[in-house]
């Protein structure tokens, strides 16, 4: 059985949440006849094409796992600046509010439509993250909590506002989540505005909250700092999770 990942595809959406048009690239993964599709969404798209390694991590799960009959669709986004990373990414950015917005309201439902004209099924619908990647993707997920089934953090920048917004889901929701944080990462300065971020305290925090509400939850501490040589060493196990759970 032939196993198939294409090469990336840039596209354009136009977003009138965001004034603007918006660059995002798709790469598929493809191994079997499934007709059902798994989306995963990426924060930092390019960073994890160009530092992550996404599709050798791709090459390694199809290889090493045996996993037949995989259709996964990948949408990339990536912010055009650390600027407006920042203002995307973190809530008290500027943008981030849009952003949230434009995913749900605009991104996603284009998607999908686009898959639904082809006439296949969405199976799995899932968010993949770094840092502050990892941290504006439960907010995404807490905004529409039972619209996703799979949360990929690595090393999650979350603050007190992600772990609230957590709380504040009263209803088991279908969320498979695969977190994994640094036991060196407990003092992180984020460049652009000097904000230190005690991520490794933050992961156990968050990890100590989402029992009660999710579906699923893996958890690792590794002897790790944070970079992105960690997060490309652990992409495949991430990428794994989401193929095989739920």
């Amino acid at each position: 059985m032939v196993s198939l990942i294409s090469n990336l595809e840039e596209h354009q959406i136009s977003s009138r949440i965001l004034g603007k048009k918006q660059v995002y690239y798709s790469l598929e993964v493809l191994e079997g006849q499934s007709q059902a599709v798994d989306v995963l969404y990426v924060q930092d798209g390019m960073d994890y094409v160009r530092l992550g390694k996404l599709q050798d991590a791709w090459h390694h799960v199809l290889k090493e796992k045996g996993r037949r009959d995989v259709h996964v669709l990948l949408i990339l986004v990536p912010p055009s600046t650390s600027e407006e990373r920042y203002h995307t990414y973190h809530p008290r950015g500027t943008q981030h509010h849009s952003y949230i917005h434009f995913f749900h309201q605009e991104l996603v439902p284009f998607i999908e439509k686009q898959i639904i004209e082809t006439g296949r099924d969405i199976r799995k619908k899932g968010l993949l993250g770094d840092s502050l990647g990892a941290a504006v993707c439960l907010a995404l997920a807490s905004e529409e909590p039972k619209g996703w089934t799979h949360l990929l953090l690595q090393s999650g920048a979350f603050i007190d506002f992600h772990v609230d917004k957590i709380r504040k889901i009263e209803t088991k929701v279908p969320w498979n989540v695969y977190q994994v944080v640094g036991s060196l990462e407990e003092s992180v300065t984020y460049p652009l505005t000097g904000e230190t971020f005690p991520i490794l305290s933050a992961n156990r925090t968050l990890y100590e909250a989402l029992p009660p509400i999710a579906e699923n939850h893996t958890y690792y501490e590794e002897d790790e700092d944070h970079l992105w040589d960690f997060w490309r060493r652990d992409l495949p196990r991430a990428l794994h999770y989401f193929l095989t759970k739920g």
